[in-house]
């Protein structure tokens, strides 16, 4: 690990599965400053698996760049790194059992959520088969039902729970990502006056851009607004690129926890290539694995999409997202040593 011998201790819980290439996997959390702190900065990478060599590149960044060594007795900084590190290994965005994690934080002794779109779409979004004449016309049928029905295309990405084939399905208990964070939680955080948290994620927006994410029904809204201004944008909104409200996401089931704590989180979305593709790439890759062949002459090029549609290997797109990555958590350590 790059922090090993810069922080204060590391912790690593290992996956119960091998990798792609038979590597072991771990969740990994390095800690930097005084374990004692007040408050905490965490920055959070891999939670969309794939998602996670952008996450990871801006921990490894931060640690290069020396930005870590701002934590103190005050404020401790944590990196959390690749918390679905099956997905990051795999290069899927959902987890081992298909499960989109940022859609698994629920409350499952409740009734899971309805999603109608899916009842009427799940087979036309993953079809039986993925040939060209297959793509066009799913896709068509597919438009065609998000501009004519009701649910519109906020239904599409805001969560299912019936059919574990398909796009952002939250599953129907737990994950063991979903179960280590909240172990990471109950041992470290809960007696904190303050926690502040950047979730990176990509793939929406435009290229080399970024846009934080916050949450519109919390507490510490005009906190967050007053940290990082203009640039946090709630989600949901018109100006957001996710112009939907998730369910069972992380962010929102730790604020339920941290009940205690000033709790200041965002979701930090970096943009790469058109969304369209984008959302190409993901539903090959749902194909991929629900009906394909893993070792068949398709797989390289859907799984080489996937990286392409969430991390982008161009040292303009690095410099910017970094830029961008490290201005956010300087303007949120600052924020949180003015909390008295």
């Amino acid at each position: 690990m790059a922090c090993a011998s810069e922080a204060t201790f590391t912790k690593s819980w290992q996956h119960p599965l091998r990798g792609i290439e038979g590597e072991k996997l771990y969740v990994d959390l390095a800690w930097f400053g005084d374990v004692a702190a007040s408050k905490v900065l965490v920055l959070l990478s891999g939670t969309h698996g794939v998602e996670g060599f952008c996450g990871s590149g801006i921990q490894v960044g931060s640690i290069k760049t020396q930005w870590h060594r701002q934590s103190d007795r005050d404020v401790a900084i944590v990196m959390i790194h690749s918390l679905n590190p099956w997905g990051m290994s795999h290069w899927r965005r959902v987890n081992e059992d298909g499960i989109d994690l940022n859609r698994n934080f629920l409350d499952f002794q409740q009734p899971l959520p309805e999603n109608l779109l899916y009842d009427d779409l799940a087979e036309i979004i993953i079809p039986q088969e993925w040939t060209e004449e297959t793509q066009v016309k799913t896709l068509d049928r597919i438009v065609e039902y998000l501009y004519s029905s009701e649910l519109g295309i906020e239904a599409l990405a805001r969560g299912q729970y019936h059919y574990w084939y398909a796009p952002f399905y939250g599953g129907e208990v737990p994950t063991w990502s979903n179960c280590v964070l909240r172990k990471i939680v109950q041992q470290y955080f809960l007696d904190k006056q303050a926690i502040g948290l950047l979730d990176y994620h990509t793939g929406l927006g435009q290229y080399a851009t970024g846009q934080l994410i916050g949450q519109n029904n919390t507490k510490e809204k005009d906190l967050a607004s007053k940290i990082w201004g203009d640039k946090l944008v709630m989600a949901g909104s018109r100006n957001s690129v996710a112009a939907y409200n998730p369910q069972g996401t992380l962010i929102s089931a730790l604020r339920n926890t941290l009940t205690e704590s000033i709790y200041i989180a965002a979701a930090y979305e970096f943009g790469t290539i058109l969304e369209t593709e984008v959302f190409h790439a993901l539903r090959a890759d749902h194909w991929l694995h629900a009906h394909g062949n893993l070792q068949g002459k398709l797989a390289q090029g859907i799984k080489q999409n996937m990286l392409n549609a969430f991390y982008c290997d161009r040292p303009d797109w690095q410099e910017s997202i970094c830029n961008l990555a490290f201005t956010a958590q300087q303007e949120l350590l600052t924020g949180l040593r003015s909390i008295s």
